[in-house]
């Protein structure tokens, strides 16, 4: 009775061996597959932020056309320093980058 015993115990030590063994290939297997598809999505995701540079880069800058006259803004800038809003300084600045759009 002993021998049946033993040889059982020995049979189920190998068959979780064996089992271990699959097991351990499975995950082998499923963390490749991970691996995988993290670099595909990093690569994908590097393709798309370099199209976005791209583009970016091809996008040139639009000056800012306003929709009022130049003469009229230095009307309102001149108002305004007559109230005692715009120092000096402030006024001869703007009326300098106003003179400049032209």
């Amino acid at each position: 009775m002993r021998g049946r015993w033993a040889s059982a115990a020995v049979g189920a030590g190998i068959a979780r061996h064996r089992a271990g063994a699959q097991a351990d290939a499975q995950m082998q297997a499923a963390d490749q597959a991970n691996q995988l598809e993290m670099q595909k999505m990093e690569a994908q995701h590097q393709h798309e932020m370099d199209m976005l540079r791209a583009q970016q880069a091809q996008a040139a800058p639009q000056p800012q056309q306003s929709a009022e006259d130049p003469m009229a803004k230095l009307k309102k800038l001149a108002d305004l320093k007559q109230q005692g809003v715009l120092s000096e300084e402030e006024f001869q600045k703007m009326k300098a980058s106003l003179i400049a759009q032209l």
